[in-house]
Parts: structure tokens; sequence; C-alpha cells
């Protein structure tokens, strides 16, 4: 009865480190972003740059209330990921932003999420601009950014989902 009692034990605390270290792997797999506001959208630059697909171009002059001249950007070097990402509106929001940024490296077939950053806002205001970026970045992995900008518009809220293609370095 006790060598039961005594291998239950140690199948339960076996059990108890390992769900521990698997927890503990997960977390520290994804990377914050560091992330900083700037005044206006800065073009990536670079041999390995991509641009969101569903960029918004920018409609000056437009008497709707509606997103504009939004866009995002991500390139990818030695140094590690950049990317710059802009919210306009064609009016003065009550708050304009960016949220649910992204960033995924493409393994196995599949996008992996290895960053993240809840992105930023600004009141009363027409336009919303940050840059985010990692410290490295894997040669020949193809990296993409995605994120939410949004606007709200004249008590409506305004949304668009944007994705870069994916983008890696061989350098």
């Amino acid at each position: 009865m006790k060598v039961r009692v005594k291998r239950l034990v140690a199948i339960l605390c076996g059990i108890v480190m390992l769900f521990n270290s698997g927890i503990g792997l997960v977390s520290h797999a994804e990377e914050i972003l560091k992330a900083w506001e700037v005044n206006e959208y800065q073009e990536p630059v670079g041999d390995n740059v991509e641009h969101g697909i569903y960029d918004i171009p920018d409609f000056s002059g437009a008497k709707a209330a509606t997103l504009t001249g939004c866009s995002i950007g991500i390139s990818v070097n030695a140094e590690g990921v950049r990317g710059s990402i802009k919210t306009g509106s064609t009016v003065q929001a009550s708050e304009i932003g960016i949220r649910d940024i992204r960033l995924e490296k493409y393994v196995d077939g599949k996008w992996v999420l290895v960053g993240s950053h809840p992105g930023g806002f600004r009141n009363n205001n027409d336009v919303y601009a940050m840059e985010v970026s990692t410290s490295s970045a894997e040669k020949g992995v193809e990296y993409r950014l995605s994120c939410y900008h949004y606007a709200y518009l004249e008590g409506e809220k305004h949304e668009v989902f944007n994705q870069t293609k994916g983008v890696s370095y061989n350098h």
C-alpha cells in the first residue's frame, strides 16, 4: 500500500513539474513588441519591406466621415523586425488609434504569434501613428505584421483589419 501511495505521489509531482515547465516555455515564447508613438508614418527602409494588404489611400478633401490614409509597413533585417503603422480619418475623431498589433512568423506551414502590442490612440484628432520593433529576427524566416485601424467618427466606430505580406531576409 505504501509503495502505491509513493508511486502516485511521484507521478503527481512529475505531472505538476511537467505542467509548470510547459507553461513557462509558452509564456516566454511571445515577445512583447517595443512601441513608440511618432508624428507621422515612417516608410520602412531596406530591401526586405512589405506593405499592408488592406491599406486605405489618403482621400484628401473627402466630405464623408470615414477612415483614410491607413497604412502598415514592415521591414526585416539582422537587427530585427520594424513596423510602421498609421490610421487617419477624413474628420476629427473623438478617438483614433491602432489596436491588437500582432507579429507572426511562418513555421512549418503555419503562422505563429511571436510578438504583440495592445496599440495606442489619441483623442480629438484625425491621425495616429506608431512604430513597433523587435531586437532580433531569424535569417530566412518570413514575418508578417497585422493590426486594426479604428476611429470613432461622429459617434460611430469605423474599423479595418490590415496585414502585411510575409517578408524575410537572407543576407
